[in-house]
């Protein structure tokens, strides 16, 4: 086996990183004309947990789905690729968010008993209707995203939300939304607001929702690049302990 400084290991990790981001879209599908869609993902190392998708399922539906396995590395990586190879292989069953959630907390939940060792994953998996911005999604653990229009962002059903996946069986429930036209959808990871600076200081949702408040009028990706901008600086020279991941949505 190579050492972990070995230069094959690090030509390994290198591909590795490669095959991440292959994985991770940049926009949506080309065929889903009611959305506008940015997103940004910064890996704590060269792979890491983070993950979102944008699924077509239908001619009128599509699934938003962002997710953090815990911790960062070649271990969430794998776990990472495995959800999102299943998610996409579900043709039936990922048009419904409680029953795609529910069976994969169940493989989460097999994979930690055949390896002894839980790892937790959180989920926000939503589908909403293109003609009329109809929605109906499940949070499983995840932050809850906000929901902002030219005036304000609010923060969606941040009540209510699901276990972790991978940790003990549940029955997902599912909520709704409806997503207007001039509206705008902004999900992340956790790594966004827990960025810390040189004085253990968390970036915090404050500035989170500040940022993105900031930059409502601006298109998705310059929404996106502000919060990273936004973030970068606020952590100065201390370094990035968690992946972070945060995307747009607007809707047409």
């Amino acid at each position: 086996m190579a050492p972990t400084d070995s230069p094959e290991h690090e030509l390994d990790l290198a591909l590795a990183a490669q095959l991440q981001a292959a994985l991770l879209p940049t926009q949506c599908p080309a065929d889903c004309p009611h959305q506008v869609v940015a997103a940004r993902n910064r890996m704590c190392g060269s792979v890491g947990g983070d993950f979102y998708d944008f699924l077509r399922l239908n001619e009128d539906q599509i699934a938003v789905l962002i997710g953090d396995v815990a911790g960062h590395g070649v271990t969430a990586a794998l776990i990472m690729a495995q959800i999102m190879g299943y998610l996409r292989s579900q043709q039936e069953a990922r048009a419904r968010p409680a029953r795609i959630v529910s069976d994969l907390n169940r493989i989460l939940i097999d994979l930690g008993e055949r390896t002894e060792a839980v790892t937790p994953c959180s989920l926000f998996y939503g589908v909403i209707d293109a003609p009329t911005g109809a929605g109906f999604f499940v949070n499983a653990g995840h932050p809850p995203p906000y929901l902002c229009d030219p005036e304000r962002c609010a923060t969606l059903s941040a009540h209510r939300h699901d276990l972790l996946l991978g940790v003990q069986e549940f029955d997902p429930q599912e909520l709704c939304l409806t997503f207007h036209p001039g509206q705008r959808l902004v999900l992340y990871t956790d790594g966004v607001p827990d960025a810390m600076n040189g004085k253990a200081q968390h970036f915090g949702e404050r500035r989170l929702r500040q940022v993105v408040s900031r930059h409502i009028g601006a298109a998705p990706q310059q929404c996106a690049d502000a919060v990273f901008d936004a973030v970068e600086e606020f952590r100065g020279r201390a370094p990035q302990t968690d992946d972070e991941t945060i995307v747009v949505i607007d809707r047409k």
